[in-house]
């Protein structure tokens, strides 16, 4: 169910940043908007993705599916990684969030850059 919501939601949130970038006319503005956005999100998966990933591994009880929910956030980064038993170490952490944030900021990037390719040239010749 979860994962239906995650597959729904995503190309939706695609489709929103997309609109939002065509309607940026500066091509700078759109650059920046986009390392903002991708910086924020990716951090923000980092943080909670980690503390997550952490509260899993170290406690018990009740407060695990919270958590469980926080680290499926790093899933798709998390693969790189590989299957692992017992506790992964500290390091491992710092090295996942650099990870979600690079791939955050690359995915919003991307996005961008698309809204630039289709909608950036038209400007530009509007303005001539």
């Amino acid at each position: 169910m979860l994962i239906l919501v995650a597959g729904l939601l995503v190309p939706v949130a695609m489709v929103t940043l997309y609109r939002y970038f065509v309607r940026k006319r500066d091509g700078r503005a759109r650059w920046h908007s986009a390392a903002a956005i991708g910086a924020s999100v990716g951090i923000t998966r980092a943080i909670l993705a980690c503390t997550g990933w952490y509260v899993v591994e170290h406690t018990g009880g009740p407060l695990q599916i919270p958590a469980f929910a926080l680290a499926m956030l790093a899933w798709p980064e998390a693969i790189v990684f590989g299957g692992h038993r017992g506790p992964v170490p500290l390091g491992f952490y710092p090295v996942l969030a650099l990870l979600l944030i690079v791939t955050s900021m690359s995915l919003v990037t991307g996005v961008a850059l698309a809204a630039h390719a289709t909608h950036g040239q038209r400007d530009v010749r509007s303005r001539s």
